[in-house]
């Protein structure tokens, strides 16, 4: 492989003109409104993102119990308050009730809305 030249390594030859074709020219108002769209998407996109992740979504509290519990066959959601609440508290002690590991994360989150849960059987 020939070596190159010392007079021309490194150096890029252009053809004439070349600078003034490469000049910026004034974007068209098709173009302004293209990229204001893009800029307005990118800003929707943003905001939609900040929104979904500074909004928290249900958790136990003040009187009420949200959990999702899982199951062999699916998951079964539980969302209550007040009375209903208290009664599926109650019962998380209760043999056959629920499944030992679901009744650890009700009692869990029971005492976290602040109710009641009964001391676990001893086995």
């Amino acid at each position: 492989m020939p070596m190159p030249s010392p007079y021309t390594r490194g150096v890029l030859i252009l053809p004439p003109g070349h600078a003034e074709t490469m000049r910026l020219r004034p974007l068209s108002t098709r173009e302004r409104r293209l990229i204001a769209g893009v800029l307005a998407l990118v800003a929707a996109l943003v905001v939609g993102l900040v929104i979904s992740f500074s909004s928290g979504g249900k958790s136990s509290a003040h009187g009420c119990i949200y959990l999702t519990v899982p199951a062999a066959t699916g998951a079964e959601q539980i969302d209550s308050c007040g009375t209903q609440a208290r009664s599926i508290c109650a019962s998380t002690a209760t043999p056959g009730a629920f499944a030992p590991a679901a009744a650890r994360s009700i009692a869990a989150e029971c005492r976290k809305a602040g109710l009641p849960t009964p001391a676990a059987p001893a086995s």
